[in-house]
Protein backbone atom coordinates (compact mmCIF):
# COMPACT_ATOMS: atom_id res chain seq x y z
CA UNK A 1 0.00 0.00 0.00
CA UNK A 2 2.62 2.59 0.87
CA UNK A 3 4.67 1.80 -2.38
CA UNK A 4 1.43 2.30 -4.04
CA UNK A 5 0.97 5.52 -2.18
CA UNK A 6 4.55 6.74 -3.41
CA UNK A 7 4.16 5.81 -6.73
CA UNK A 8 0.85 7.52 -6.88
CA UNK A 9 2.26 10.61 -5.18
CA UNK A 10 5.54 10.74 -8.01
CA UNK A 11 2.89 10.08 -10.47
CA UNK A 12 0.96 13.36 -9.59
CA UNK A 13 4.26 15.50 -9.35
CA UNK A 14 5.20 13.76 -12.70
CA UNK A 15 1.86 15.30 -13.66
CA UNK A 16 2.60 18.43 -13.06
CA UNK A 17 5.89 18.48 -14.24
CA UNK A 18 4.53 17.14 -17.45
CA UNK A 19 2.69 20.84 -17.88
CA UNK A 20 5.94 21.31 -20.21
CA UNK A 21 6.73 18.86 -23.07
CA UNK A 22 8.52 15.51 -21.31
CA UNK A 23 10.57 14.89 -23.98
CA UNK A 24 11.49 18.21 -25.72
CA UNK A 25 11.75 20.13 -22.69
CA UNK A 26 13.40 19.97 -19.18
CA UNK A 27 10.87 19.34 -16.49
CA UNK A 28 13.60 18.56 -13.70
CA UNK A 29 13.05 21.95 -12.31
CA UNK A 30 9.51 21.62 -11.47
CA UNK A 31 9.91 18.23 -9.52
CA UNK A 32 12.88 19.49 -7.78
CA UNK A 33 10.64 22.20 -5.53
CA UNK A 34 8.81 19.07 -4.31
CA UNK A 35 11.59 16.66 -4.20
CA UNK A 36 13.74 19.51 -1.85
CA UNK A 37 10.31 20.31 0.39
CA UNK A 38 9.57 16.58 1.15
CA UNK A 39 14.00 16.27 1.54
CA UNK A 40 13.53 19.11 4.24
CA UNK A 41 10.44 17.75 6.18
CA UNK A 42 12.40 14.12 6.43
CA UNK A 43 15.39 16.11 7.75
CA UNK A 44 13.26 16.89 10.58
CA UNK A 45 12.99 13.72 11.80
CA UNK A 46 15.90 12.25 14.05
CA UNK A 47 15.10 8.03 13.03
CA UNK A 48 15.41 9.34 9.40
CA UNK A 49 18.42 10.88 9.92
CA UNK A 50 20.01 8.17 11.59
CA UNK A 51 18.80 5.12 9.48
CA UNK A 52 18.43 6.75 5.81
CA UNK A 53 19.91 9.74 5.40
CA UNK A 54 23.20 8.57 4.38
CA UNK A 55 21.18 5.99 1.41
CA UNK A 56 19.90 9.30 0.43
CA UNK A 57 22.63 11.15 -0.23
CA UNK A 58 23.81 8.38 -1.82
CA UNK A 59 20.71 8.02 -3.93
CA UNK A 60 21.24 11.27 -5.13
CA UNK A 61 24.74 11.49 -6.32
CA UNK A 62 23.64 8.51 -8.32
CA UNK A 63 20.68 10.81 -9.68
CA UNK A 64 23.11 13.30 -10.35
CA UNK A 65 25.72 10.84 -12.75
CA UNK A 66 23.23 9.32 -14.17
CA UNK A 67 21.11 12.69 -15.27
CA UNK A 68 24.52 14.07 -16.51
CA UNK A 69 24.87 10.96 -18.95
CA UNK A 70 21.75 11.81 -19.96
CA UNK A 71 21.25 12.61 -24.06
CA UNK A 72 18.17 13.83 -24.01
CA UNK A 73 15.50 15.65 -22.06
CA UNK A 74 12.58 12.72 -21.84
CA UNK A 75 16.09 10.80 -20.22
CA UNK A 76 16.37 13.91 -17.46
CA UNK A 77 12.98 13.89 -17.22
CA UNK A 78 12.51 10.47 -16.26
CA UNK A 79 15.58 10.07 -14.20
CA UNK A 80 14.36 13.16 -11.82
CA UNK A 81 10.79 11.23 -11.82
CA UNK A 82 12.67 8.11 -10.23
CA UNK A 83 14.12 10.16 -7.81
CA UNK A 84 11.04 11.68 -6.93
CA UNK A 85 9.24 8.52 -6.52
CA UNK A 86 12.22 7.68 -4.09
CA UNK A 87 11.73 10.35 -2.09
CA UNK A 88 7.98 10.07 -1.82
CA UNK A 89 8.35 6.69 -0.45
CA UNK A 90 10.99 7.80 1.82
CA UNK A 91 8.35 10.77 3.14
CA UNK A 92 5.46 8.25 3.45
CA UNK A 93 7.90 5.51 5.45
CA UNK A 94 9.26 8.38 8.07
CA UNK A 95 6.69 11.28 7.37
CA UNK A 96 3.92 9.44 8.95
CA UNK A 97 4.87 6.15 10.12
CA UNK A 98 7.74 7.00 11.99
CA UNK A 99 7.51 10.36 13.06
CA UNK A 100 8.84 11.19 16.10
CA UNK A 101 5.95 10.43 19.18
CA UNK A 102 4.77 13.95 20.14
CA UNK A 103 5.43 15.01 23.98
CA UNK A 104 2.98 13.66 26.37
CA UNK A 105 0.20 16.03 27.53
CA UNK A 106 0.93 18.10 30.09
CA UNK A 107 -0.77 16.65 32.90
CA UNK A 108 -4.41 18.73 33.79
CA UNK A 109 -3.69 20.80 37.53
CA UNK A 110 -5.63 19.50 40.17
CA UNK A 111 -8.30 21.79 41.71
CA UNK A 112 -6.84 22.01 45.37
CA UNK A 113 -10.33 21.84 46.73
CA UNK A 114 -10.61 18.54 45.20
CA UNK A 115 -11.56 15.65 48.06
CA UNK A 116 -11.79 18.45 50.71
CA UNK A 117 -13.59 19.03 53.73
CA UNK A 118 -15.72 21.92 53.62
CA UNK A 119 -18.35 23.66 55.92
CA UNK A 120 -20.41 26.83 54.69
CA UNK A 121 -18.01 30.36 55.79
CA UNK A 122 -21.06 32.17 56.26
CA UNK A 123 -24.80 32.39 56.64
CA UNK A 124 -26.70 32.15 53.55
CA UNK A 125 -25.08 29.67 51.66
CA UNK A 126 -26.64 28.54 48.80
CA UNK A 127 -26.56 25.27 46.53
CA UNK A 128 -27.07 25.40 42.88
CA UNK A 129 -28.32 22.37 40.37
CA UNK A 130 -25.17 23.30 38.18
CA UNK A 131 -22.22 25.48 37.52
CA UNK A 132 -24.54 28.62 35.73
CA UNK A 133 -25.93 29.06 39.36
CA UNK A 134 -29.39 29.67 38.11
CA UNK A 135 -31.77 27.53 39.87
CA UNK A 136 -30.86 26.86 43.57
CA UNK A 137 -31.11 23.28 45.53
CA UNK A 138 -33.15 22.62 48.22
CA UNK A 139 -31.96 20.01 51.68
CA UNK A 140 -28.35 22.32 51.67
CA UNK A 141 -28.07 22.48 55.02
CA UNK A 142 -25.34 25.09 56.21
CA UNK A 143 -24.39 23.72 59.80
CA UNK A 144 -23.15 20.36 58.50
CA UNK A 145 -19.78 19.44 56.99
CA UNK A 146 -19.81 18.24 52.94
CA UNK A 147 -17.16 16.49 50.77
CA UNK A 148 -15.92 17.95 47.82
CA UNK A 149 -17.02 15.84 44.87
CA UNK A 150 -16.58 17.65 42.46
CA UNK A 151 -13.98 20.15 41.62
CA UNK A 152 -13.65 21.92 37.76
CA UNK A 153 -11.40 24.34 38.40
CA UNK A 154 -13.97 27.79 38.73
CA UNK A 155 -15.65 29.51 40.79
CA UNK A 156 -18.13 26.34 41.86
CA UNK A 157 -17.51 23.04 44.00
CA UNK A 158 -19.59 20.18 43.40
CA UNK A 159 -20.27 18.87 47.38
CA UNK A 160 -21.39 15.60 48.43
CA UNK A 161 -22.68 14.42 51.80
CA UNK A 162 -20.68 12.79 54.60
CA UNK A 163 -21.28 9.87 56.92
CA UNK A 164 -24.16 11.09 59.94
CA UNK A 165 -22.45 9.51 62.87
CA UNK A 166 -26.00 10.62 64.87
CA UNK A 167 -28.12 8.27 63.10
CA UNK A 168 -28.09 4.41 63.41
CA UNK A 169 -26.50 3.54 60.08
CA UNK A 170 -24.05 6.65 59.13
CA UNK A 171 -23.45 5.77 55.61
CA UNK A 172 -26.92 5.43 54.77
CA UNK A 173 -27.10 8.98 53.26
CA UNK A 174 -23.06 9.49 52.49
CA UNK A 175 -21.96 10.49 49.28
CA UNK A 176 -24.75 11.48 48.01
CA UNK A 177 -24.16 14.84 45.79
CA UNK A 178 -26.03 18.13 47.32
CA UNK A 179 -25.30 20.81 44.39
CA UNK A 180 -22.53 23.81 43.65
CA UNK A 181 -21.16 25.88 45.64
CA UNK A 182 -19.14 28.86 45.24
CA UNK A 183 -15.59 28.22 46.95
CA UNK A 184 -16.00 31.78 48.38
CA UNK A 185 -19.00 31.16 50.00
CA UNK A 186 -17.05 28.07 51.87
CA UNK A 187 -14.16 27.29 54.53
CA UNK A 188 -12.18 24.66 54.24
CA UNK A 189 -11.85 21.83 57.37
CA UNK A 190 -9.47 19.19 58.66
CA UNK A 191 -10.62 16.30 56.39
CA UNK A 192 -11.11 14.15 59.86
CA UNK A 193 -14.19 16.24 60.02
CA UNK A 194 -16.11 14.43 56.97
CA UNK A 195 -15.20 10.86 57.64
Amino acid sequence: MKKLLAALCGLLSVTAAQACNWNAENCTFEMLNNIQRQINNLKQNPKFMQEKFSELQAKAQYIDRKTASCSNWKCSNDTMSEFNTYVAQLTLNYGIANKPAAAPAPVPVQDKWAGQCVIAAKSGVVAYVDQSATNKVAGFNENLAYTVAQASGGKYVGLATVPDYSKPNPDAGAGKFVGWVKKSDLQMQDLRNCN
